[in-house]
């Protein structure tokens, strides 16, 4: 199996299990932030070109991860930014209902939560099992539904939904349907030209491995169009000859993604790695990224001792992500072996109560064992 941990700095012998929470930067996106530095130490090297090509570059290796037009993707610094875009750009009526799950994490919830003040209805769906399924969409839905809202990966649980049926569902009841891709890009291919969805977002510094405060969104160009905003970043709305001219400015009408950028968009320290990263993994290839998470996690499977491990996410089929949830059989231990395990220089996650595991592709298969054999010894 491929060794990929070379590509990233030394763990000083511990073990990183949490790219669901931070993913470390690759190398080559640490020497880009050190050219990063340095332009900003030497002004002078930050000429207009660079400056320009700062954004536009992050966004073609964006357009090229997702494949979609590099013009319709949106720079922000969470999954969080372009959920807000939405809440607070679409026209909503009283009455508006919009359906969410019960237990999504909590990015995929609050945004939406001001809007009952607007008369919009908000409804948390609890669902029969470990995370929402097509029929219980069809269930809730009715004439006033507007939008769903949900996660590609079960951030609590490791279920990978099949967003494919709910895609399809909203598109038959001409209901918007908005998905985070926060915990699945980086560990698979994603291709939103095959799916029927109206918004995606995503934060970038978790499986794509980017800086901290980093993440995009992209909207539909038609739903795009009709949002409200009142946002006008001077480099995202200005051209040059307006930049030149010193006659008063006047609003403009731009429909392009553009607007919508976070405002600071040549945030070098931010964007120049995280391109980095990005293209790193599409070097990698994202089908070999799923194939090395793939091998992994059948180890982790194989090795842990199922007498003291129950498995809370799921162990094969299309469910199965790149987040593996344990629990140990006696549920308030969990606590405990966490602390145990940092100890030892393991680093999970922990969530409800559960263990996480997250490994990606800078871990390999020997951490895995020496894991799964510390597990088994607690």
């Amino acid at each position: 199996m491929k060794n990929y941990k070379n590509d990233f700095a030394s763990f000083d012998d511990k073990i990183w299990l949490n790219a669901a929470s931070e993913g470390p930067l690759p190398l080559v996106s640490a020497k880009a932030l050190q050219d990063a530095v340095e332009w900003k130490s030497k002004p002078y090297q930050l000429d207009i070109p660079r400056f320009i090509s700062t954004q536009k570059e992050l966004k073609e290796s964006i357009g090229r991860l997702l494949n979609v037009p590099f013009r319709d993707v949106i720079l922000g610094n969470s999954a969080s930014y372009g959920l807000h875009l939405l809440a607070n750009g679409i026209p909503w009526k009283p009455g508006d209902e919009i359906i969410l799950m019960q237990n999504d994490f909590p990015a995929d919830i609050l945004p939406w939560l001001a809007l009952e003040q607007r008369g919009v209805v908000i409804r948390q769906v609890k669902a029969r099992k470990q995370v929402l399924q097509p029929d219980e969409l069809l269930e809730n839905i009715n004439e006033r539904t507007k939008l769903f809202c949900i996660s590609h990966v079960h951030t609590f649980t490791g279920v990978m939904l099949d967003v494919g049926q709910f895609a399809a569902i909203c598109a038959e009841k001409g209901i918007l349907f908005v998905l985070n891709l926060s915990q699945s890009v980086g560990t698979l291919p994603i291709d939103l030209s095959q799916l029927s969805v109206d918004a995606v977002v995503s934060a970038g510094y978790k499986w794509l491995c980017g800086p901290y405060g980093t993440g995009f969104c992209w909207i539909k160009p038609e739903l795009r169009n009709q949002l409200i905003v009142n946002q006008a970043y001077w480099s995202a709305v200005l051209s040059e000859e307006d930049l030149k001219g010193e006659d008063a400015l006047s609003p403009k009408d731009l429909k392009t993604a553009r607007v919508f950028d976070v405002f600071g968009t040549a945030n070098f320290f931010n964007f120049v790695p995280f391109k980095a990263a990005i293209d790193y993994f599409l070097d990698v290839g994202l089908k070999n990224v799923r194939s090395y998470h793939d091998r992994l996690i059948d180890r982790l499977i194989q090795e842990i001792n199922t007498d003291q491990y129950e498995f809370i996410s799921p162990k094969e089929g299309n469910q199965r992500s790149s987040l593996v949830f344990i629990s140990h059989r006696e549920k308030w231990k969990n606590e405990h072996i966490i602390n145990q395990l940092i100890e030892q220089g393991i680093y999970p996650g922990f969530w409800k109560g559960n263990i996480r595991l997250a490994p990606h592709i800078y871990n390999t298969e020997e951490e895995i064992l020496s894991v799964a054999k510390t597990l088994n010894n607690l």
